[in-house]
């Protein structure tokens, strides 16, 4: 088995399609089908079920999955080690992260992540923060800036918090309040709209509305926070949502701080049980030193909450963190 043969094989399964797949490893498609026939041959199973529409993993494919992505990560960590001695990094930066993240201006410094190392290649991928997480289990990103409690395979490193904010259309009988508790009756009579109700953020409102005795009329969802932002100014609801999803200046809504405050912890997490790759300890370098002080508490007990200790130049965890 050959790292080349790995490769294809993990195209072939993200891309779910042998043309794409072949395109993005570079070769030819009929090149591409040799080579997955020899992998399956040489592991004695079939790998995927093909047929005029789509490609999907049989049961061995799954099983291979996970250990040709570490075993790929593992390739490119070590060459990232040789280049970092150099002073040059290379390679491909897999990065998740939620739609708003607050404490970082996440666009500007993947960009100037990308200035300083113009060799590297940046992929971002938008999704909740559990999808998110568990890609960076398996392997499948480098790294993800998430909310809320996190798989128990990774390492948190805390990043900064939000506090949410309840916005209201700006003809709303609320909108002059200067705070609202969400055990206020006002509150009772209000449609509401949500953010996608998988996601991390989502739980932890609901569970400070059940706190506060607020059962809400949720009369849509929605799974991406600018439409949700649209929503709200054209009065299909009131929302719960972070203060940086609503541009500034922003006409037609108003946000109202939510009394007692509702925080979410913002965090970037990596493998717990193998080191980072080079490219995700870097950038994650990179962010810490421009977070003003302490970037975040130093941490729960059984959450090793790292904010530059294993993870700054170091080896990376050795031991995965608690629950």
């Amino acid at each position: 088995m050959e790292l080349r043969q790995l490769e294809q094989f993990v195209a072939v399964a993200e891309e779910r399609h042998f043309t794409r797949a072949a395109a993005r490893v570079h070769v030819g498609q009929s090149g591409l089908s040799a080579a997955i026939a020899a992998l399956e041959h040489e592991l004695g199973d079939a790998l995927f079920v093909r047929d005029n529409r789509q490609v999907t993993l049989t049961a061995a494919g799954q099983a291979l999955l996970p250990a040709a992505r570490r075993a790929l990560a593992a390739v490119q960590d070590g060459r990232d080690a040789v280049a970092g001695v150099r002073g040059v990094l290379h390679g491909r930066l897999h990065v998740g992260a939620i739609q708003t993240f607050g404490v970082v201006d996440l666009p500007a410094a993947l960009a100037g992540f990308r200035r300083r190392h113009p060799a590297v290649t940046v992929r971002l991928t938008h999704d909740a923060a559990g999808a998110l997480a568990r890609a960076v289990a398996e392997a499948e990103l480098d790294i993800a800036f998430v909310d809320g409690p996190v798989d128990s395979r990774l390492t948190r490193v805390r990043l900064g918090r939000d506090r949410l904010v309840l916005a209201v259309p700006a003809g709303d009988p609320l909108a002059d309040a200067a705070e609202i508790g969400l055990a206020d009756p006002a509150l009772a009579d209000h449609d509401f709209v949500a953010y996608r109700l998988d996601s991390g953020m989502e739980a932890q409102i609901a569970v400070a509305c059940a706190d506060s005795g607020l059962a809400r009329r949720i009369v849509a969802e929605v799974v991406n926070l600018q439409y949700l932002v649209e929503f709200v100014r054209h009065g299909a609801g009131a929302a719960i949502l972070p203060p940086g999803a609503i541009p500034a200046g922003s006409p037609g809504i108003r946000a109202i701080p939510i009394t007692p405050p509702i925080h979410r912890d913002l965090c970037a997490v990596v493998p717990g049980r193998r080191p980072p790759t080079g490219l995700a300890r870097a950038l994650l370098d990179a962010l810490l030193e421009t977070l003003p002080g302490d970037p975040g508490d130093p941490g729960d007990p059984g959450d090793p909450g790292d904010p530059g200790g294993t993870l700054r130049g170091g080896p990376g965890p050795t031991s995965p963190p608690g629950p």
